[in-house]
């Protein structure tokens, strides 16, 4: 028999987790990064000291005993959906992400704190995104990014503003380059829509290549993907360190 370790333990659940979610594409992020919702998550079932509930319970036991057996999948659901929304993961994976969208109604029923679905509007430093919601909405269910990072990235890029041109030639309120912006498709980058969707696309296509990372993903917006493939992880490089934690800061506030 072969004695396993904490650690190893974790590991192995978190694997049989990631195969349970069924996304075929493996955009997960990677198990050995400690922000993984499922690190994070599984955490908290082997806990038993959360302040929420008894020392006798850990969070599989008190989500199991809840009177909530509508539908077979229903303790799941709350469970997860108040899990991802309390807990300090930094991403979604798509597959759970699209998930959330189609329950909507039923995760906001709970105390979430974290709106990454934008159900009531941008707030705080982000109320500016509301001259642009409607055109954020369409990007975030066309490109299954949500819409806050959206938001994000647009305050940390342009500060909402679409004529915002950078002396290196970025341009509009994701900041596009010529380059990129005729990779995309975007004939216009000072107009909004164009803009958005065009930088939406381009921050799916990073979500995607790096395995839905959020933090390697804004780096790769920033430094371009090439360079976080070179160093393998965000660049050492402080305007993109920097630049990964405002737009994370913004995301969760």
């Amino acid at each position: 028999m072969i004695a396993l370790n904490i650690s190893s333990m974790k590991t192995l659940l978190e694997l049989q987790a990631i195969q349970s979610i069924g996304n075929s594409d493996a955009n997960v992020q990677s198990v050995s990064n400690d922000q993984s919702i499922f690190t994070q998550l599984l955490g908290e079932m082997m806990n038993t000291s959360s302040s929420s509930l008894t020392e006798s319970e850990n969070l599989l036991g008190y989500f199991a005993n809840m009177n909530n057996t509508s539908s077979p999948n229903s303790v799941d659901n709350n469970y997860l959906s108040t899990f991802a929304f309390n807990g300090e993961a930094n991403y979604l994976p798509t597959s759970y992400y699209n998930e959330l969208l189609q329950n909507e109604e039923n995760i906001f029923s709970n105390n979430i704190n974290k709106d990454y679905l934008n159900s009531a509007g941008f707030t705080n430093v982000l109320a500016g995104a509301n001259a642009y919601s409607d055109i954020i909405e369409q990007a975030s269910q066309k490109y299954g990014v949500p819409q806050k990072l959206i938001a994000a990235v647009i305050k940390q890029e342009s500060n909402y503003n679409e004529n915002a041109e950078s002396s290196a030639g970025a341009t509009g309120l994701m900041q596009l380059m010529p380059g990129t912006a005729k990779y995309l498709g975007v004939n216009d980058a000072k107009d909004p829509v164009q803009n958005i969707m065009g930088g939406t696309k381009y921050l799916s296509q990073m979500l995607d290549k790096f395995g839905q990372n959020i933090e390697l993903a804004l780096a790769a917006y920033n430094a371009g993907p090439g360079n976080v493939s070179k160093y393998g992880g965000i660049p050492p490089f402080n305007e993109t360190k920097n630049y990964v934690n405002k737009v994370l800061n913004y995301y969760n506030a």
